[in-house]
């Protein structure tokens, strides 16, 4: 591993979505030796008739990024470090991917939305050097047919922690200090800071997504015996974090119900959740590190969560959780 020290990283982002392409393109924008993996053909063409992937965003400006984007069958290198930039339902068709593009200390990450990812992938993976990871940017897609993406947060943070602490820690603040050569606010935190970080997050999502799907409603519609519920929930994760040590901060939930009343009035607030959208058009959706997760830690460390298990009760035939961990 100690040849990483000089070399230029080889950075492998699977996923031309709107936050893989972002990623590729930060890392591009800084001269960082980066490929970007699309399964739409129609992408790479648009990308190369058109000199590139157009970001519109907050933070780099209107530009198109001429990257090397290719499909997975035409992918053949080794990559130093691998980012995936899938889906939740998606991380196991990546499997094959990975092990042809990763040799021996090949870093792997995941940004997807819940809790637990890194675990996961530690146990897919067991060969990989396996980084937990959290990323804040609102990457949206602006015109897929035209290869153009949106990144339209005033900055982009990321957040990373060696999960099994067998990483140089040499390597990994050359990591991070490559992303924030390429514009994003990068730290590199221990496991116990990451964790607090990911559970406060869970807490913002897992909640909310619940209540969606058990009465079928969106954001502006958390009233009465639903906020209840909601609230149920909320404290329900607060129960099992004491329970794993994990610190959330006194004030959180305060905070966040403050937070939440605000996005109640926006005009997008009578959308539904990802979960609900993905349930109601028959796609896979994020459900397993959002919400199943919870259950699996409440069975583990003996911890009972009344609410959560009513809600996991009617919805258990979309537990695919195994899926990941085999």
């Amino acid at each position: 591993m100690f040849n990483l020290f000089e070399k230029r990283l080889k950075y492998l982002v699977i996923g031309a979505g709107s936050t893989g392409a972002a990623f590729a393109c930060f890392l591009h924008s800084a001269n960082k030796n980066v490929t970007l993996i699309s399964k739409y053909e129609s992408i790479i063409k648009t990308a190369e008739e058109k000199g590139g992937i157009r970001l519109i965003s907050n933070v780099k400006g209107d530009k198109r990024y001429k990257i090397k984007i290719k499909t997975e069958q035409s992918y053949n290198e080794k990559a130093d470090v691998i980012i995936l930039c899938v889906r939740t339902p998606d991380i196991p068709s990546t499997v094959q991917l990975i092990k042809k593009a990763s040799k021996k200390n090949t870093i792997l990450f995941s940004i997807s939305n819940g809790f637990g990812i890194g675990y996961a992938l530690s146990q897919k993976f067991k060969n990989l050097n396996i980084l937990d990871a959290n990323f804040v940017g609102k990457c949206r897609w602006y015109n897929r047919q035209e290869a153009e993406y949106l990144q339209q947060r005033e900055y982009c943070e990321l957040n990373f922690a060696d999960i099994n602490n067998n990483i140089n820690p040499k390597i990994l603040n050359k990591i991070k200090n490559d992303f924030t050569q390429a514009g994003m606010n990068t730290s590199y935190l221990t496991e116990q800071q990451f964790t607090e970080l990911s559970f406060e997050r869970l807490i913002t999502r897992s909640p909310f997504e619940a209540c969606c799907i058990y009465y079928n409603i969106c954001a502006n519609e958390f009233e009465g015996e639903k906020r209840e519920t909601f609230e149920k929930l909320c404290n329900e994760l607060l129960i099992l974090a004491k329970a794993m040590n994990i610190n959330v901060r006194k004030d959180f939930l305060q905070e966040y119900y403050e937070n939440f009343e605000l996005y109640k009035q926006r005009d997008d607030a009578n959308i539904y959740s990802s979960i609900l959208n993905d349930m109601k058009i028959g796609q896979n959706s994020e459900i397993d590190f959002l919400f199943f997760i919870v259950i699996e830690l409440a069975k583990k460390y003996n911890v009972n969560l009344p609410t959560y298990f009513k809600i996991a009760e009617k919805f258990k035939e979309y537990n695919t959780l195994q899926n990941y961990l085999n």
